[in-house]
Parts: C-alpha cells; structure tokens; sequence
C-alpha cells in the first residue's frame, strides 16, 4: 500500500489576509480521489475513494441524498497532529478558508500522504457514521 504520493504544487492567495502560498492539487481530473487539507492549512492527505472504508462509508450513505460524502470521510480520517481535517483549502498563514484563487501558477511537487482510518477501522464504522450524520443535521 502506498503512504504518500507525489502531487503538483499550484500558487493560491488568500481572501483574508492576501497571502500567498503553495498548495497540493489532484487536479479536475481525478476520480474517487479527494485532497483533504487541515484546518490550519498547514497539511494535507489524499482521500482514495475505492479504498476499504471509504467504499464502506460510501455504501452507508448510499440511500442518504442529504449527506456528502467527502465531509464525512474528513471527520472519519486519521487527525493531522493538532488539527481535524477540511475539504476547503485553508490559508497556512492564517487559517482561513476560501482563497480569493486557487491552481494558479505551477510551483512544484509535494510528497502527500495518503488519508489513514486507523481510529475508525476499530470501532462499529456504522455507528460512526450515523453519530457523525446526525450531528451535521
């Protein structure tokens, strides 16, 4: 199994505080695969959709049009050391979502690694899911 993979770097600016900054994208290409970023946007990790519970989560919410996955599957994924995970791409200067741009310029490649569910692999994934769907309603 692979844990980390080379990614594209693009310049963004924040909305907030007009920083400019490097960030990791997959691109508009990409398929089941989702770049989660921290929300003191200082990390990132790569969603694999089709992998073991993703595809288990995805079928728990399979008959639920109210629900998205990818917000779910940030909460479920391994923390970042100090931080929960977002599908918005955060500032690292000031945490902020929302970046005024985002993929501008091509700026180089980041080594990113690839989400873990270790936490949630323990514990009734069903159960999980369903406290984590109601506290969003």
């Amino acid at each position: 199994m692979q844990t980390t993979r080379s990614v594209p770097l693009f310049d963004a600016r924040c909305s907030h505080c007009g920083a400019m900054f490097a960030h990791p994208s997959l691109g508009d290409a990409v398929y089941g695969e989702l770049l989660l970023c921290s929300v003191d946007g200082r990390q990132h990790a790569i969603v694999e959709g089709f992998s073991a519970v993703p595809a288990q989560v995805a079928a728990l919410l399979a008959d639920d049009p109210h629900t998205a996955l990818w917000p779910v599957l940030a909460a479920l994924a391994d923390p970042p050391a100090g931080a929960s995970w977002s599908v918005a791409l955060h500032c690292p200067h000031c945490g902020q979502p929302d970046p005024a741009f985002q993929e501008g310029a091509r700026c180089g490649m980041a080594e990113v690694p690839v989400a873990r569910f270790t936490r949630c692999a323990t514990g009734d994934l069903a159960a999980q899911v369903a406290r984590l769907v109601d506290s969003r309603r």
